[in-house]
């Protein structure tokens, strides 16, 4: 059981991602043992979804859409959880799993009801939140290796920002029907 004496304590012990989900404020968290809902005040546990990998580790940071949470792992693959009120509290349940959009170092982010990131096959990849669906994929902008490939992603309004392990800099419109480069630029590296 987790407990802490303040709000200064769980971000120290923990570092969640704060939301509110089913209409209750709680710690979300992608612990080595699963995903996790925790009461902010107590540290009760409101919630638990296990999901374990034989490397000991879940390294993305969770994605939370209205009542949705989406985690990725390189193993599992990419996790949509639903989390609604149930008669004993707050009821978590894996809705879908899609091994073809597995995620691995990189966070992806949501615009609507998309998330927009980084798949297995170093491509960049839209995914529909509700079933886990990948409706569209784009290939050619990552250099390292397929299991080390990382990036970084950050949503502005109907755009996303994404820095690529190469050292550049691509804008891309978040466009859940396709794919479409707005602009890039070469900012170190190579």
């Amino acid at each position: 059981k987790i407990m802490w004496k303040s709000q200064e304590d769980l971000a120290a012990y923990a570092a969640p991602m704060i939301a509110k989900l089913a209409g209750v404020e709680q710690a979300v968290c992608f612990t080595v043992a699963g995903l996790i809902g925790l009461d902010l005040t107590a540290g009760r546990l409101l919630w638990r979804v296990p999901i374990k990998t034989s490397f000991g580790r879940n390294v993305t940071t969770p994605v939370i859409v209205d009542n949705w949470v989406v985690v990725g792992s390189y193993q599992a693959g990419l996790i949509g959880v639903k989390i609604s009120a149930g008669s004993n509290g707050l009821k978590a349940e894996q809705a879908w799993v899609n091994k073809a959009a597995a995620m691995n170092f990189s966070s992806p982010v949501a615009v609507g009801m998309h998330l927009y990131g980084l798949g297995p096959a170093k491509n960049l990849i839209c995914v529909e939140v509700a079933t886990g669906k990948i409706t569209w994929t784009k290939e050619g902008y990552f250099t390292t290796a397929a299991n080390v490939a990382h990036a970084s992603f950050v949503g502005l309004g109907k755009n996303i920002l994404v820095c690529t392990d190469g050292g550049q800099v691509v804008l891309i419109a978040a466009d859940p029907a396709e794919f479409h480069e707005l602009g890039r630029a070469q900012v170190c590296g190579l």
